[in-house]
């Protein structure tokens, strides 16, 4: 609270009266964080008329774009966030999340007649990739954040088999030309 003091230039008794305790502070930097990212989310899976996996780069994208951009938000949200009550926002959200994108999938699965039993395992596995993916990536940025969805999306939507076929296959053509 201090350095966030210091860095709004007001006194932390100040910084307290217009944000409550530390508890109540982290809880507003939560729901706000929480509120953007809902809020993109549901504007990058809301065009019914795009396609499947379009709407699925742009939500990766609206994810990492977002944690890209409050990075140092988002490490804080998660380092501090279980410690004064703010998990449960943390946690409510990843649950929503879920469950946007079980519906998502679910609908497309009974659209194309297929059982739509694999949506809710999918959707939630979909979220903690992203999540797991996102975070490695702000660590070590390997590549550009472009890429991560290119290969996030691949992943997702094509499978690991047919993309490890498919780059093989590539790769194949392109050593095949280069003996010629």
């Amino acid at each position: 609270m201090e350095q966030i003091a210091r860095a709004a230039g007001v006194t932390k008794p100040i910084l307290y009266r217009h944000v409550g305790g530390r508890e109540e502070f982290v809880a507003a930097l939560t729901a706000r964080f929480v509120g953007d990212l809902v809020e993109r989310l549901d504007t990058a899976l809301s065009d019914d008329s795009a396609h499947p996996r379009a709407m699925l780069a742009a939500g990766i994208d609206a994810y990492l774009e977002l944690v890209e951009r409050e990075n140092a938000l988002y490490r804080f949200l998660l380092r501090h966030a279980g410690e004064v009550g703010g998990g449960e926002v943390l946690a409510d959200v990843v649950h929503q999340i879920g469950h946007s994108m079980v519906s998502l999938i679910g609908e497309r699965l009974r659209d194309v007649g297929a059982d739509s039993g694999a949506a809710e395992p999918w959707g939630y596995g979909i979220v903690g990739m992203v999540h797991a993916a996102g975070d490695w990536w702000l660590e070590h940025r390997t590549m550009p954040r472009k890429r991560l969805v290119e290969y996030l999306v691949a992943l997702v939507w094509d499978g690991m088999g047919m993309t490890v076929v498919r780059d093989l296959q590539s790769a194949t053509t392109a050593d095949e030309r280069a003996t010629k």
